[in-house]
């Protein structure tokens, strides 16, 4: 069983008295684990070449975060505290994909939040797909039948999805390319949860106070990495009309 602290957000993996993160007493209690899934038994399959095609293919994401540089199958981690700009990066990326992107909004929902953040992105593809507080048999249903190549998912924590848990959904959609994972921290600023999605992702992004930056890569050095979460532009922001979005609750 897995735990959290409700003061900060920390994770432990079994119950203490007292928070070692905000060092609250009386503050931990049983973080829930998501229901079990069909794809659970589900085995993740490949062959020598589409293994080759990671070690070497570039995901393009044009116009967006260009010193940024993201391989075939990347598990990405965006982490940040509240407010700071962590999942209006995740949108603006998974925007920039091309091919149809869903967005996965388990903390949030389909609230009037959601649509604004998407309408400061300037986000109103239709083959943008959202989908709510959905299981994951739901959520991989969702992806193959709109033959996804980018899934976002905020938070991960919220999804209650493990580091494993994330490789293997890239492993069974068979269309999907890039993973994105929006990922809360402790008050200390520390990312929450256990150190395996840190050890398991391929890339690991920064955000504070809307400025980006690269803290782990399989790809590229970190230096001169980063930038604006959202750069300033003379465009007009465009208001998203409601047929523009496919969303599922």
């Amino acid at each position: 069983m897995l735990w959290r602290c409700v003061a900060c957000g920390a994770f432990y993996e079994k119950h203490l008295l007292v928070c070692t993160s905000c060092w609250r007493d009386g503050q931990i209690a049983p973080c829930g684990h998501r229901q079990p899934a069909n794809i659970d038994l589900v085995p993740a399959t490949t062959d020598a070449r589409a293994l080759a095609r990671m070690g070497w293919r570039i995901l393009e994401h044009p116009g967006v975060y260009e010193t940024l540089v993201l391989g075939l199958g990347a598990l990405v981690l965006v982490s940040g505290p509240p407010g700071a700009g962590k999942s209006s990066w995740a949108c603006r990326l998974l925007d920039a994909i091309p091919g149809p992107v869903v967005l996965v909004a388990a903390e949030e929902g389909l609230a009037p939040s959601l649509a604004a953040r998407l309408s400061r992105c300037r986000v109103k593809r239709q083959d943008f797909g959202v989908i709510a507080r959905a299981s994951v048999d739901a959520v991989v249903e969702f992806a193959i039948a709109r033959k996804a190549v980018a899934v976002a998912i905020d938070s991960v924590q919220e999804a209650a999805w493990s580091a494993n848990e994330l490789r293997h959904l890239l492993a069974v959609v068979p269309s999907l390319d890039l993973l994105i994972g929006v990922q809360q921290v402790t008050k200390d600023g520390q990312p929450a949860g256990l150190m395996g999605l840190q050890h398991e992702s391929d890339v690991q992004v920064v955000v504070e106070d809307m400025q980006w930056g690269l803290k782990k890569s399989r790809y590229q050095d970190l230096a001169n990495v980063g930038g604006e979460v959202l750069p300033q532009t003379d465009l007009p922001l465009a208001p998203i009309e409601r047929e523009d979005l496919h969303v599922v609750a």
